[in-house]
This record gives structure tokens, C-alpha cells and sequence, in this order.
């Protein structure tokens, strides 16, 4: 399932708060929230937005530590 997840911390850009579009092989936002509960860390496969195409990718796994996580919402494509 796919889920945009909002890190406190700063983006690369500058921005005051991080986003991540990841992938996590669950089957619904509750379960996700249980994963993040219970380890801290989960990895997720980050779907990467290009600037200049607006295409969206696949950008590879990455470990999000959810002490950051201020929110998660499910995203469907």
C-alpha cells in the first residue's frame, strides 16, 4: 500500500518538514500504524516525484524512524 508520510524535519529543499511517498506491504493504514509502533524503524520503498518530468519512480528502500513520523496518510494511484 502507499502512504505519504510526514517527517518532522527539514527537507533537503529547505523546507521545514519532510515528505515521503513509500510503498509498505500492508493491507491497510492501521496495519501500517501497528509496524510503526513497534520498531523503530520501518523501511519503505520511496516513490520519488521528478521535478522536471513530474513523473513518479521508484527511488529504492529507505528506514524512516518513527520518532520523526508527525503524520501518515494512505495515498491510492
Amino acid at each position: 500500500m502507499r502512504f505519504a508520510i510526514t517527517l518532522n524535519m527539514p527537507s533537503h529543499k529547505g523546507n521545514l518538514v519532510h515528505q515521503v511517498i513509500g510503498d509498505y506491504p500492508v493491507d491497510s493504514l492501521e496495519d501500517f500504524l501497528d509496524e510503526l509502533s513497534e520498531c523503530e524503524f520501518v523501511i519503505v520503498d520511496e516513490i520519488y516525484r521528478d521535478d522536471t518530468t513530474k513523473e513518479l519512480r521508484r527511488n529504492g528502500p529507505i528506514g524512516i524512524n518513527r520518532l520523526f513520523v508527525g503524520k501518515v496518510k494512505a495515498v491510492f494511484s
